[in-house]
């Protein structure tokens, strides 16, 4: 994948949510976005994927994938490349998830018909991929409505039907905010054994400067819609050069020790 240019301005709004952004994501690569609430992150993520309402909203710029601008695929097309060929972890997952569905019957529905299986295989398929991310038993049968499942099992729940899909970019926007440190380790260890078994390139939008070093190869800090900083993870961390940059490598240091959880200021 590779953005170029991107802007998104919101109907009505004086300023841009994102402007001009560009980078690169690398085969089997993580790349990581990190910005404080507000800087335009998800705006960024949703439109990757051309979620945005275009009457309400106003993309610009090139994201190509596989060659072609997905700027300019109709809404038909995009239904094509979104799942299988470009998976979305959503910030919202209890909102993401039919509230009426059990889910391991939502997910054995996406692998049935994304892998024309029957309902049988689909539903041992989806037991499998919702036990990779600690979804198991009773469990399974539970549906996101009348808080049967919590949000942190709403977010592993979107990571599995994410992954089911051997997707060949993921967009994971916080894929992680709502799980303690032992779950966030376990998802983290997945994503990086699928890309290492598949090839698969991540996009990691995260709050968390302390998870975004451990995990992206590259990252990219967005301030008020806009890039304020690119380049390689440890270069970046190492030695930042934009003021926004260092008073967040500043947090992270301060927090304790390098490496451990620090959160860009909301």
């Amino acid at each position: 994948m590779n953005v170029k240019n991107l802007s998104v301005r919101f109907r009505g709004q004086p300023s841009a949510a994102v402007s001009n952004v560009s980078f690169k994501l690398r085969p089997a690569s993580v790349f990581g976005i990190i910005g404080e609430s507000g800087a335009g992150k998800s705006s960024l993520a949703m439109a990757l994927l051309g979620l945005h309402d275009s009457r309400e909203v106003k993309i610009g710029g090139e994201v190509t994938f596989q060659g072609k601008n997905l700027l300019d695929y109709s809404e038909g097309d995009l239904c094509k490349v979104r799942g299988s060929g470009i998976g979305m972890i959503f910030q919202d997952s209890m909102g993401a998830l039919d509230p009426s569905m059990k889910v391991v019957d939502q997910l054995a529905e996406v692998i049935r018909m994304r892998e024309s299986a029957s309902r049988g295989e689909s539903r041992l398929l989806a037991i499998q991929h919702l036990e990779r991310v600690g979804i198991a038993g009773d469990i399974l049968a539970a549906a996101p409505h009348a808080y049967q499942l919590s949000g942190g099992l709403c977010q592993r729940a979107m990571i599995a039907m994410a992954l089911a899909c051997n997707p060949e970019v993921l967009i994971a926007d916080e894929p992680t905010s709502s799980l303690d440190l032992r779950l966030q380790a376990q998802i983290i260890a997945l994503l990086n054994e699928r890309r290492r078994s598949t090839g698969l390139s991540i996009v990691f939008i995260s709050h968390d400067l302390g998870l975004v070093s451990r995990f992206a190869d590259d990252i990219m800090v967005l301030h008020e819609g806009a890039t304020v900083e690119s380049g390689k993870c440890a270069d970046i961390l190492n030695k930042p050069s934009h003021a926004y940059t260092k008073s967040l490598v500043g947090v992270w240091g301060q927090s304790g020790q390098k490496g451990e959880k620090a959160v860009a200021p909301a």
